[in-house]
């Protein structure tokens, strides 16, 4: 184990700076991610988090640990790969993402509800490094009604309302995303309904 990362009190953007000075280390970080020691295994994947924010060109290299992750039957272990794969799609010079994209958000379908609400969350991410992805990953989120059989769909859905603030300023798709969020404000979950009305307030209708 790291020495340190066993307390619950950590500051990831200190061993991350540690760890973008030495870069040997990933491995030991990675193999933290497979730890049976919850705070452990958490406090290395916050670490990784930020160097996939920081210096996402370190952990490139690593891209087919991730999707190990993404395709593990663990929620823990989808969630973590989601967040990472997103932030480091802003360096996939090979276009890897795109060989993984189906698969990728083949996870909407979920039952459960964690992993497809990162996967709605850090879609404004994967717009931002792959724009030409836009276009599909708004018709995905428009439709997750159709596409995610959970019982929270109505709480995912302000997710999916989240998302849609971060690109709606340079969407190719305004008016149907200005529907979709207007159908929301009826919405029977009060997080939606809320965020519904303050998307609207921000780009201009209420």
């Amino acid at each position: 184990m790291i020495n340190g990362l066993q307390s619950k009190e950590i500051d990831p953007y200190h061993y991350a700076e540690k760890l973008i000075i030495n870069s040997e280390l990933i491995s030991q970080y990675l193999d933290g991610l497979l730890s049976k020691n919850e705070t452990y295994r958490y406090n290395c994947f916050k670490v990784l988090n930020v160097v996939s924010e920081k210096k996402p060109e370190l952990l490139y290299p690593h891209w087919n640990f991730f999707i190990n992750h993404l395709n593990s039957d663990n929620n823990y272990h989808q969630m973590s790969a989601v967040i990472i794969i997103a932030n480091i799609t802003a360096v996939d010079k090979e276009q890897r993402f795109e060989d993984i994209f189906d698969s990728f958000y083949e996870n909407l379908k979920s039952e459960k509800t964690i992993v497809p609400i990162y996967i709605i969350k850090t879609s404004g991410k994967i717009i931002k490094y792959k724009p030409h992805f836009e276009g599909k990953i708004t018709d995905l989120l428009i439709n997750i009604e159709k596409i995610h059989p959970g019982k929270q769909i109505e709480l995912v859905k302000s997710a999916v309302i989240e998302s849609f603030s971060e690109i709606f300023k340079n969407s190719s798709k305004k008016d149907e995303i200005m529907s979709f969020v207007k159908n929301q404000l009826d919405s029977t979950s009060p997080k939606t309904k809320k965020a519904a009305k303050e998307f609207l307030c921000k780009w201009g209708e209420n």
